[in-house]
């Protein structure tokens, strides 16, 4: 992979909805099962932009597809091409909560269930984020959102109150 040409994204659009009967099985998955462990590593600590891609493809460790072999070989592709990304801690002064939040609407072609995922910043810095295969299917996709925008809105007033009970 130190030759490899380098990905904007790490997985592609569209990836989710696949069948998972339309590739291969892998002969043996520990080769797999050893990069995604480790990809989930970097996910948790240093590179949060990819755990989503992480998550989606640690789904199916046990006999992974072909294609999900390939997949995990681009999200080594994205961060090697994204090496001098950093993230960005706070620096602002405008210490203001935002939270950014979206949904695929029946995303999974199986089971017709959605993934949801959100991002929490302040002052300018990312302070939270998740990502989740929701449990049940929603009949409307902005019913997905509102639990999330909920958060956002609870949240906000919590740091209203710490960032006046700071400054007293």
């Amino acid at each position: 992979m130190e030759n490899c040409k380098p990905s904007r994204v790490p997985m592609i659009t569209g990836f989710v909805q696949q069948k998972e009967e339309d590739s291969d099985s892998l002969a043996d998955g520990q080769q797999y099962q050893s990069l995604i462990g480790a990809l989930l590593y970097i996910a948790v600590n240093t590179r949060p932009d990819i755990a989503i891609s992480t998550s989606i493809l640690g789904r199916r460790v046990t006999k992974p597809p072909s294609a999900d072999w390939n997949e995990a070989k681009r999200v080594l592709r994205y961060l090697k091409g994204t090496a001098d990304h950093v993230l960005h801690l706070g620096g602002a002064g405008n210490l203001q909560l935002e939270c950014f939040v979206d949904a695929d609407w029946a995303g999974e072609v199986d089971n017709r269930k959605s993934n949801t995922g959100y991002i929490f910043k302040y002052g300018g810095g990312l302070v939270g984020w998740g990502s989740r295969k929701q449990t049940c299917v929603s009949p409307v996709p902005r019913q997905s959102i509102s639990h999330w925008q909920n958060a956002c809105r609870s949240c906000s007033g919590c740091v209203d109150l710490w960032t006046t009970w700071a400054s007293i």
